[in-house]
């Protein structure tokens, strides 16, 4: 079924300026999964799920859907992605083809609780699922006035533990909001999409095709089997399988995506295919490849990480997963779409984000710990998302996805295991007490429901009502109704229930009730007089559901005890405050946690803090941010209970986490392009203040290491802002949730 493109556009009355984009892109006919999107309606105002293997062309029917309605019907689309990278990467492709013909596109990924007012002014708006949630918290009705149609990428995350209940309940509000609403949802093949389909009253537009034809295989013992009855003998001369299989790609100018289970895999793993690939490398690619590798290595906060990062890429490898900086990450990812980077070791986690086709994906690790359980095969699931991703498009014309087995049983087990089976049913992860308990308060504080009746009728158009038709739903919101009330959230007044101003503040907030109570008993304590230091602060913050908690291995017991002794009196909540302490596990994690940050604001080198708490710089980035947050929604609260002189105490130690300082140094690292490391350096040389930079000469302030002759001008520049302190140090400003911390700017 094929469907000319010109002809449809010329049917649908596009403007000729649409004609020409679509021809300069090189678009002139639709793949048949997108011309039976287009026969199932979706120009038509009709609902559709879209269920298609990856890089079978939804994102162009997205686009075609989006320029119709606002182009057509003067409205406006909502284009929610599951993850910040993948909101990213469409609001620069759309913004670069669309904007010529009038169209603004505007993103939203950041600040929680912010308004978010001026995005009221754009066309086509990408976001997140948490950042929609929060603007309809804040009650932005301007969000849903003029909007035509959503678009909901990766559907299928509706299957996600944490980002799940969010994307549910927000599809279900913008349904029950504007019943007319055209919604157009993506998803990747699954099992049960005509399940989804069913729940949101749309067409199904299911397709197996792909424009790359895949193959699926298990390699053992140098030679793959097919699933459709081929074998390719792999002879390579090289000791170790993997090495095998990739020189088997790498020689026919492919390139390769190897899968393991863990981040330490992920780093062996290039490390040993680094004589392999470097062996095959041009010296033009060679030369990009060592200077990427200084930018790496070079960087002040470089740690041992950024070194083993660097020395695999400069060979031509590298390895991917969530311990690296955001930048790392996207110099990856971006070397890698250029085919200058030809292998890239990662975790699972690469397979569900941004879009990165290699013609061989080899999935080596089938089986990862799992707590309780032990080693346990992964979800047929996600190594479908991980075999997706064989076959790059305008390169290849197959894709290989390749299981790697240790004996011949193994390998017929893998075949019936994971190719020949079908991933598994989407559900909805909504139930959990936890995830009702946010999402029932935030309906009551933005003013959609009124009492358990209206949350009843609410809940009932979702889908986990839709999947669990015998669900006792009015039993458990009854019984969240009643916490909300006895601690002080909500209040009634006749039948109906209101928020109180905690309630309100949780969930602008954008946080769960049990992380609010937490910080409201531990800050009551410091008002009524308990001593405490920055330490006890930072466990507090540990302790809240909404925090990055390190993981505690048994090898840690010993050390995490007798900390636990010596900041015993520091502590603001202990066991006996708090019941989920009583679990040596859990208190230890909060230890650990609350360490890690305490030694980060002592400016501990960041080398140090990754080797010895077994985690990378993104790890570091994401504590830094989870903690700023929790800083930042306890002074709300500390604030809310009048304490006034703590929200002074929070706000200077959330600027310190901010930057990773000491308090002498927050007037320094806060000019930009300083940050903790350049502010030490500054420091060291007598400048201690703004007035000591304004006395200070560019030429002098050039002389010290790693500062430069361009920054210092600029620091000197920005010593003389007249408006530079105020605008610096405003308590009030929630911390900079898409801003990397200064340490990843330097």
């Amino acid at each position: 079924m094929s469907m000319n493109v010109k002809e449809l556009l010329q049917k649908y009355s596009f403007p000729q300026t649409v004609i020409d984009i679509f021809e300069q892109e090189g678009i002139t006919t639709l793949h048949p999964p997108q011309a039976e999107a287009i026969h199932k309606g979706v120009l038509d105002k009709k609902n559709v799920v879209m269920a298609v293997p990856t890089a079978a062309g939804k994102t162009l029917i997205a686009e075609l859907a989006l320029l119709k309605s606002v182009l057509h019907e003067n409205g406006r689309a909502l284009y929610i992605a599951p993850l910040k990278a993948l909101a990213s990467e469409k609001y620069h492709d759309f913004k670069r083809k669309y904007e010529r013909l009038g169209i603004s596109v505007g993103i939203a990924t950041g600040d929680l609780d912010s308004p978010g007012k001026y995005l009221d002014k754009y066309n086509v708006l990408i976001a997140t699922a948490e950042k929609v949630d929060s603007l309809l918290r804040s009650k932005s009705t301007w969000l849903i006035n003029n909007l035509s149609l959503i678009i909901l990428d990766e559907v299928h995350f509706i299957d996600d533990e944490h980002r799940g209940p969010t994307l549910e309940i927000l599809i279900t509000r913008i349904k029950q909001m504007k019943p007319g609403i055209q919604i157009l949802a993506l998803s990747a093949t699954i099992s049960n999409a005509r399940e989804i389909a069913g729940w949101l009253k749309a067409e199904l537009a299911l397709s197996h095709w792909r424009p790359i034809p895949l193959k699926e295989g298990v390699y053992y013992n140098e030679r793959i089997t097919f699933n459709n009855d081929s074998v390719r003998l792999v002879k390579e001369d090289a000791d170790e399988d993997l090495n095998k299989l990739t020189l088997d790609t790498l020689r026919g100018g492919g390139q390769v995506l190897v899968f393991v289970n863990s981040r330490r895999s992920a780093q062996a793993a290039s490390r040993e295919l680094c004589g392999s690939v470097g062996g095959l490398l041009n010296s033009k690619e060679r030369i990009l490849l060592k200077d990427l590798a200084k930018e790496i290595a070079n960087d002040p906060g470089a740690t041992k990480v950024c070194v083993k990062l660097a020395d695999t890429i400069a060979n031509g490898a590298a390895f991917h997963h969530a311990g690296l900086t955001p930048k790392q990450r996207h110099l990856i990812e971006d070397y890698f779409k250029k085919n200058i980077i030809k292998v890239i070791c990662s975790t699972p986690t690469l397979a569900a984000g941004v879009n990165l086709p290699a013609r061989r994906a080899i999935i080596r690790d089938c089986k990862r710990y799992a707590s309780g359980l032990g080693s346990v095969y992964i979800p047929t699931s996600e190594y479908k998302q991980c075999a997706g991703r064989a076959g790059r498009p305008q390169y290849d014309d197959y894709g290989e996805a390749v299981i790697m087995a240790k004996s011949l049983s193994e390998q017929n087990a893998l075949f019936e295991k994971f190719i020949l089976a079908k991933p598994e049913p989407i559900t909805s992860k909504l139930g959990s007490e936890g995830a009702l308990r946010i999402h029932v308060l935030s309906s009551v504080a933005a003013g959609y429901v009124h009492d358990i009746n209206g949350m009843f009728d609410f809940l009932s158009q979702t889908f986990l009502a839709y999947q669990r038709r015998g669900l006792n739903l009015i039993g458990l919101i009854g019984e969240i109704f009643d916490f909300l009330q006895q601690n002080g959230f909500i209040d009634k007044s006749g039948f109906r229930f209101f928020t109180t101003p905690l309630g309100n503040t949780t969930s602008r907030l954008y946080i769960d009730p049990i992380t609010a109570l937490t910080l409201r008993d531990g800050l009551r304590k410091i008002h009524d007089g308990k001593s405490f230091s920055d330490l006890g602060i930072l466990h507090l913050m540990a302790c809240c559901p909404d925090s990055e908690m390190l993981s505690v291995g048994k090898k840690d017991h010993g050390e995490l005890e007798e900390l636990g002794q010596r900041v015993d009196d520091e502590l603001l909540l202990k066991p006996a405050d708090l019941p989920m302490l009583e679990d040596a596990y859990t208190f230890y994690a909060t230890l650990k946690t609350m360490w890690l940050m305490g030694r980060w604001i002592d400016e501990e080198k960041e080398e140090t803090l990754c080797d010895e708490f077994n985690v990378g710089p993104g790890d570091i980035y994401r504590h830094v941010e989870s903690a700023q947050w929790l800083l930042h929604a306890a002074g709300n609260i500390a604030e809310l209970n009048h304490y006034k002189k703590i929200t002074f105490v929070l706000a200077t130690l959330r600027r310190r986490v901010r930057y990773g300082i000491k308090e002498e140094l927050l007037e320094l690292a806060s000019l930009h392009g300083v940050g903790r490391v350049r502010a030490r350096q500054l420091f060291s040389h007598g400048y201690h203040k703004l007035q000591d930079l304004k006395l200070a000469s560019a030429d002098a302030l050039g002389t010290i290491k790693s500062i430069g002759k361009s920054l210092a001008r600029d620091i000197v520049a920005q010593a003389h802002e007249p408006t530079f302190k105020s605008r610096r140090f405003a308590a009030s400003a929630p911390p900079p949730q898409e801003a990397e911390p200064a340490e990843w700017k330097d």
